[in-house]
């Protein structure tokens, strides 16, 4: 029963971060559920590429739980967290009226900060794992 507690979560958490890339929001508070119209030129764009990146990094982590892997480093959250946040932030700005190629300004820098946090990931998992042998 409690997985599939935790897969209904899972699925939720993943519809309510998409949901918005295809016009739709997906509302649980303030009563039953509500599926309203998302317009990305009108909403202000930084609080969905962060709702949506917060609950797509708790939908991956409650499918890994489901799957019985656990991150190895805390790196890890942070970098799923910040290729989500790269993945959003593109795909909504793409989706603006007023889009222009200055709006990308932070894409490198968390381009620079996911390659950061991966081999920092990939460090630390090592340096777990090396006294194993």
């Amino acid at each position: 029963m409690q997985r599939i507690l935790m897969g209904f979560i899972a699925l939720v958490l993943l519809l309510m971060a998409v949901l918005p890339l295809f016009g739709f929001n997906l509302i649980l508070v303030l009563g039953p559920v509500v599926l309203q119209p998302f317009d990305a030129s009108l909403e202000p764009i930084y609080l969905f590429v962060s709702r949506s990146a917060g609950l797509a990094t708790a939908a991956f982590f409650a499918i890994n739980f489901l799957r019985h892997r656990r991150p190895l480093t805390a790196a890890a959250p942070l970098l799923v967290y910040a290729n989500f946040t790269l993945f959003f932030g593109v795909a909504f700005l793409l989706q603006t009226a007023s889009f222009r190629l200055i709006h990308l300004w932070p894409a490198p820098l968390l381009i620079a900060l996911s390659v950061f946090l991966f081999k920092q990931n990939q460090r630390e998992s090592a340096k777990i794992f090396s006294r194993d042998w």
